[in-house]
């Protein structure tokens, strides 16, 4: 007699996978101490706090991003996610990427394969709880500060 298959994860099963073990084992969670720029971003409602620094090449574009985060899992995840996506990008990109992010997560609209911020494709089940929605987003408010300082 043979078994059946297992039957497939459910995709929100997934995320949640991708972002328990981003959260415990941050990848990109460091001090980047040639900074030229850094910035920090409090949730004054949960106490989750990230401090980000970037360098910015001379031709504006983000060269290496670091980060420290003492916040939930949802956070650190959103936030080292993040840290891969946003070197290469200039400010204008990294605006946009921002905002697309943040309209996902507030509409409920799926991010687009192909889309610069498809990686935070998990963080998509967030939409019905704007408390969680909040700390998805911090590390990319600290990100936008530091660039705003920046000019």
């Amino acid at each position: 007699m043979t078994q059946a298959a297992p039957t497939a994860t459910s995709a929100e099963e997934i995320y949640q996978a991708v972002i328990m073990d981003r959260a415990r084992r941050p990848r990109h969670q460091r001090r980047l101490e040639a900074a030229t720029v850094e910035a920090e971003a409090r949730n004054l409602l949960c106490g989750d706090r990230v401090s980000v620094q970037l360098d910015i090449g001379a031709e504006g574009t983000i060269t290496a991003l670091g980060y420290q985060a003492r916040a939930c899992a949802i956070c650190i995840a959103a936030t080292d996610l993040m840290a891969e996506i946003l070197p290469g990008m200039d400010a204008m990109a990294v605006n946009q990427a921002t905002t697309g992010f943040e309209d996902a997560l507030r509409s409920g609209r799926t991010i687009p394969a192909g889309s610069p911020i498809a990686a935070m494709t998990p963080f998509a089940p967030l939409h019905g709880t704007p408390s969680r929605i909040s700390c998805a987003l911090l590390g990319w408010t600290a990100v936008t500060t530091a660039l705003a300082g920046q000019r």
